[in-house]
Order: structure tokens, then sequence, then C-alpha cells
């Protein structure tokens, strides 16, 4: 029997601290970070096909080769050649906005094909395609509130951060992750460790995490580099913004708001054409997989 269609949701990330420690010999950075993942993102649909297929709508400028969802999707399929799927992939968040977009397609695509092969493999298999795939894959099998070590792939699940209402922004800028980096000036060798991460931790673990200790290491240079990015941040905060933060390398930056009406009157008072904004939520790693295949 054909297996029936199934629909996913891929929920985006926000990094509600982020520490780059120093460059590594083999050219990597070591960072620490707390994931985050919030209520926006896309959606994945998978159908029985008898050979692997993609089709992406909303993604028009990236070769099939190039898309995460479809190296995921090859990697396990690899591993069970029988199987085949044709996979649509609808994207809403924009690329290279620093919200793990495509990354959280390439897990969820694991964990998709995983339910709809109806494969009886463990969470190490996913974990080791994942860590293949990219630094940030791996915390999208996961979900909800994490610490991200190493280059951002080791993942030690939290207690779940307070549910919160926010609204993001897109300014319609892309930073080269690679140039964010170089902007820094670190040293070849990393640090062990940032004691301003240790301590927001420590207050998400206690459940008493507070908007004032988020933090990002990238912020000093890209917001001088990119007036866009800097722009959209005062926006936020004047709109009434508890906290406002850029997320991972840019260009999108998020600010918490005290509820759901706050948020969407902010998304409401913007009237630049080139930026994309939303409200979302934060999700904890229950509502994370409830909602995903909800």
């Amino acid at each position: 029997m054909k297996p029936a269609p199934l629909r996913i949701r891929s929920f985006a990330k926000i990094n509600l601290a982020l520490a780059v420690l120093g460059r590594r010999p083999d050219g990597y950075h070591d960072i620490q970070t707390v994931f985050q993942t919030i209520s926006a993102g896309d959606e994945i649909e998978f159908r029985d096909s008898s050979r692997l297929e993609l089709v992406c709508e909303g993604l028009p400028d990236v070769h099939r080769e190039d898309n995460l969802v479809w190296k995921a999707a090859s990697a396990l399929a690899s591993l069970f050649p029988a199987r085949g799927a044709e996979i649509t992939l609808r994207k809403s968040l924009p690329a290279g906005s620093g919200l793990g977009g495509g990354s959280a397609n390439a897990a969820a695509t694991l964990l998709g094909l995983r339910r709809f092969w109806e494969l009886d493999i463990p969470d190490s298999v996913l974990v080791s395609q994942a860590e293949k795939l990219g630094s940030d894959v791996p915390f999208f099998l996961t979900g909800g509130t994490a610490f991200g070590s190493g280059r951002g792939e080791k993942i030690d699940p939290m207690p779940d951060f307070p549910s919160t209402h926010l609204a993001v922004v897109f300014p319609g800028v892309h930073v080269s992750t690679a140039e964010a980096y170089r902007s820094l000036n670190l040293g070849l060798t990393s640090t062990e460790n940032d004691p301003r991460i240790h301590r927001f931790r420590a207050q998400v673990q206690s459940a008493t995490a507070h908007l004032c200790g988020i933090f990002n290491d990238f912020e000093t240079s890209v917001l001088n580099a990119y007036p866009e990015i800097l722009e959209a941040k005062e926006f936020l905060e004047e709109k009434g913004a508890a906290a406002a933060l850029l997320s991972g390398s840019g260009s999108s930056v998020f600010g918490f708001f005290l509820d759901e009406e706050s948020a969407f009157a902010a998304v409401r008072g913007v009237s630049r054409k080139a930026w994309r904004v939303f409200p979302a939520k934060t999700l904890s790693r229950a509502e994370y997989f409830h909602k995903m295949f909800g």
C-alpha cells in the first residue's frame, strides 16, 4: 500500500546568546550559543514516488544539488536505496537571514522521511547525517532551547525558555558568514568558555532567564557594516521591544514583546518595501515536534 502524503512544518531558530571563542586550525570557529526555535517557518510535503524528486517553491536561485533538502534526502536514501519520494519545499523564510531556514529544512527532511518511509532507525543515525550537512542541522533534530558548542553541532538540550512573543525583521540585505567571522579579528587559538553565556545558561536552567542577558558577538561588526540592519534593530526598540538582537551572523533581527498584540502592532508599523517582517513566538521542545507533525 502506498504511504499517505505527509505534510510537516520546518521551523526557524534565533540565537538567544552567541559567543565566538576563536578560530580553530581547521578553519572553523568554536562557538557557544543558546539556540531557540520559533514559530515562523517553511512547509515540506512528502508524496509517494518510485524515485527521489524535489520541487522547490519560493527559492528560485538555488540549484537542486545545492539545496539542503535534497542533500538530506539523498543522504538518507543512500542508506535505503529502494526508497523514493516526491518532496515539495514551500519556502517562506528568506534565505541567508540568520534564522537557520536551510538547516531546519534539512533536519525536518530527515525526520519527515524517517516517518514517511517508516524507518526503524535510532536518532543517532539522523544525528550522524545531520552533522555532515551543516553546523546548525543537529539542533533542529532537538528543537526547543538548547546549548550549542563546537561549531554549533554539539547539542545539549536545556529547559524550555519561557514562552515569549516576538517580531522578526529581515531588512533585505545579506551578510556573508565568512566575512562576519573575519570582521571579528580573532586569534588562531580558541578560549574554552565564555562566562557571559554560562551565566545566561544558568538563568535559563533555573527558570530565572532575563531578556537583558541576551547577546551576540557579531552585533558590533555587523551593525557597523550594515546600517540597514542597525535601522531594523532600532525600529524594534522604538516599537517597544523589551530586548532586540541580531540572529546568528545576520541579517535578521528579532525583538521580544510583552504580548502577541504588541508584536503584531510592531509588524503592522513597517512601511519599508525591502523589509520582510513577521510575528512569532518561542516554541518549547514539545510544541516544536507537535507543530512540526501536527
